[in-house]
């Protein structure tokens, strides 16, 4: 499988922080963010993984340089931000026609990347996309997802004061080339 680590986002809300580098680069226990998922992401379930940049990219491509992972990452850089759907829709034949890990890397998570995706193998027919979750104590914070009885999302609430619940969206996906098919059908670049 292949995975896109998505980390070209300016910033805005954590300046000054990102006055000078970039969401994933900012440091936590003394490491970047970016760090922390290269661990995750070396292993043999992803065979390749490219990165999206916008802001300040040089930094990131100076670390990238110096990791263990270099020769399994490729870098492509947005000079207009395209989103989610457009950077995934523009790098389509990156991802050949298996699934992908979709990630947002200024966000910090530690999971095991094998059960995770087991849980995408052994996902119930018509399932397309599977959505890490996670509980949390401050759900105005996060974006909180509504679950039916099988696990299935039935709503989205996008750091909202009234109170959905607290099982919150850890930014960490995995979806199939039918989702991809299905953003390419929408003909949009963004």
């Amino acid at each position: 499988m292949r995975a896109l680590l998505l980390a070209a986002g300016l910033g805005t809300r954590l300046r000054p922080l990102t006055n000078d580098t970039p969401k994933c680069m900012i440091k936590v226990n003394g490491r970047p963010l970016l760090s922390y998922w290269f661990d995750i992401l070396n292993c043999d379930v992803i065979n390749k993984i490219l990165i999206n940049l916008h802001y300040l990219p040089d930094q990131v491509i100076e670390f990238i340089e110096k990791s263990e992972l270099k020769s399994k990452i490729e870098t492509v850089q947005e000079n207009k931000l395209l989103g989610t759907a457009g950077t995934i829709l523009k790098n389509k034949n990156f991802f050949k026609d298996g699934p992908i890990m979709l990630i947002h890397a200024d966000n910090l998570t530690f999971f095991d990347i094998n059960e995770f995706f087991n849980l995408y193998v052994n996902r119930g027919k018509g399932i397309e996309i599977l959505m890490m979750t996670f509980k949390t104590d401050d759900p105005s914070s996060c974006g909180i997802v509504e679950l039916n009885e099988n696990g299935i999302v039935e709503g989205f609430y996008e750091k909202t004061k009234k109170f959905h619940g607290n099982i919150a969206n850890a930014a960490v996906y995995i979806i199939s080339q039918s989702v991809v098919n299905f953003i390419q059908k929408l003909d949009k670049d963004v």
